[in-house]
């Protein structure tokens, strides 16, 4: 869907599908390439050493267990025994889950060349794809059919645009924050937070761990560690509430359910790339459902905000014809 219009735009051009195609290739897809490599290698490459937080790690150990000594008047063999045993563990399990995320860079390499070339047979043979389509239903339905494919095109190019505008942007605003704050190397985790932000609330979480972690190593002070998180978190409401909503539209605003729910099965399904299709997945199947009677009911229990909207099955689908049950018994459910 994303290479599909400049597919078409050099189609006109040059006459040659397979020569459009590799020109978009070579316009979309290899940049692509060359930023998701070096996000991946620049990373790997500052968390190289990633075991020495353990050692920051234990001196904060010592800092917080003093002041709870003295503030408390607790055991200070007692206190420290604890907090050795709970933060230093969890600390070494979150240590090897971020290594072995960081060292996954050749599977990930080697599937999205494997997307690459399933992509250019989609595109070569996508005339004959929507045909098929269209010959599956009756000849009344074929002009409904071929204005729901534009309505889906029309929204994933909106989807694509708008989330590389909220990517531009959080880069810019988290990378001058971590600017402020005196984090190195700040744009770089600004715009690496802004792409992790297309997985919704697990990649925006890594993107603020990820620094968090890095600070901990080369920081002397703990207000450092502790600002880079305030940061992400202030940075998360503001593009939560204002920035997606205005810039991608509440047609594509799907509720917290629906997307924890998505996440986990994509994540289930197709892994990491499960997760980074779950939510375009679902927008494009909420506008899929409002084009059917039967499955439109289903459409706005996706939207966001359904709090507000709680009344509407009642006052608008209290209908035979919207029950879901009807998809599966052919006599009607009273």
């Amino acid at each position: 869907m994303m290479l599909k219009p400049i597919v078409t735009f050099f189609e006109k051009k040059f006459r040659f599908r397979v020569l459009a195609i590799f020109i978009s290739y070579v316009l979309a897809v290899i940049p692509l390439f060359i930023i998701l490599f070096f996000f991946f290698n620049q990373t790997r490459i500052l968390f190289n050493n990633l075991p020495s937080v353990r050692e920051r790690l234990k001196n904060i150990v010592v800092l917080v267990s003093d002041w709870s000594d003295r503030k408390f008047n607790l055991e200070s063999d007692a206190t420290a025994s604890w907090l050795s045993e709970n933060i230093l563990e969890v600390s070494d399990f979150s240590i090897s889950v971020l290594r072995g995320s960081l060292q996954s860079t050749t599977n990930v390499l080697a599937n999205l060349i494997l997307i690459v070339v399933i992509t250019y047979f989609m595109l070569l043979y996508r005339s004959a794809f929507k045909n098929f389509l269209l010959v599956q239903v009756n000849a009344k339905s074929r002009e409904t059919v071929t204005r729901l494919l534009d309505k889906v095109e029309n929204l994933t190019k909106r989807y694509m645009l708008g989330q590389g505008l909220v990517v531009v942007i959080l880069g810019l605003l988290i990378g001058s924050g971590l600017w402020l704050i005196g984090v190195p190397y700040p744009f770089f985790w600004g715009f690496l937070a802004g792409f992790l932000e297309i997985i919704p609330y697990v990649g925006t979480s890594v993107g603020g761990i990820l620094p968090f972690f890095y600070m901990l190593m080369v920081s002397d002070t703990v207000w450092q560690p502790l600002a880079v998180l305030v940061l992400y978190i202030t940075v998360q409401q503001i593009e939560g509430n204002f920035i997606s909503p205005n810039i991608m539209g509440r047609s594509i605003k799907i509720n917290p359910m629906f997307i924890i729910l998505g996440l986990f099965v994509g994540g289930v399904m197709w892994g990491i790339a499960g997760m980074i299709l779950a939510l375009p997945i679902l927008a494009l199947s909420k506008e899929v459902f409002r084009n059917f009677h039967i499955l439109e009911p289903l459409s706005y229990l996706m939207e966001d905000g359904l709090t507000r909207k709680s009344d509407v099955f009642t006052k608008r689908f209290d209908n035979e014809k919207y029950r879901l049950f009807n998809l599966f018994f052919s006599e009607k459910v009273e």
